[in-house]
């Protein structure tokens, strides 16, 4: 059994995680998630694949040109940050968002993720059955 101590602190992974997303590296997205038993879950979309969920975010998330972090709570495994993404759709947006991840032995193995998703639905199809 592997001992937490031996992992990066949560937010520390999250962070990372962050920072892929914002620089679109996705392979580096990717080696932090946990393929056994990830899931994510948000108004637009579900997935419990690392390797769909990463196609779909090199797909989709050209549009965001930064993160803006406003503020992050930790507590244990569970990281939580309120965020504004700018992105660009047909002109330039700010949209707050809520990230919680859970993280185990070092990977992200849930995030649900909260914002306005008329934005999106216009642009993309609903992946939430």
């Amino acid at each position: 059994m592997t001992s937490f101590a031996e992992h990066p602190a949560p937010a520390t992974v999250v962070d990372h995680y962050l920072q892929a997303i914002e620089r679109h590296d996705y392979d580096r997205a990717r080696a932090l998630l946990d393929e056994r038993s990830f899931r994510y879950v948000s108004p637009i979309s579900r997935f419990d694949d690392v390797e769909r969920f990463i196609e779909h975010m090199s797909l989709t998330g050209g549009i965001l040109q930064r993160i803006e972090i406003r503020k992050q709570f930790v507590d244990g495994p569970d990281v939580c940050h309120f965020m504004v993404f700018h992105v660009q759709i047909s002109e330039k947006m700010k949209v707050d968002v809520v990230q919680w991840a859970q993280v185990r032995e070092g990977r992200i193995a849930r995030i649900e993720a909260l914002f306005d998703a008329h934005p999106y639905r216009i642009l993309f199809e609903s992946e939430a059955n």
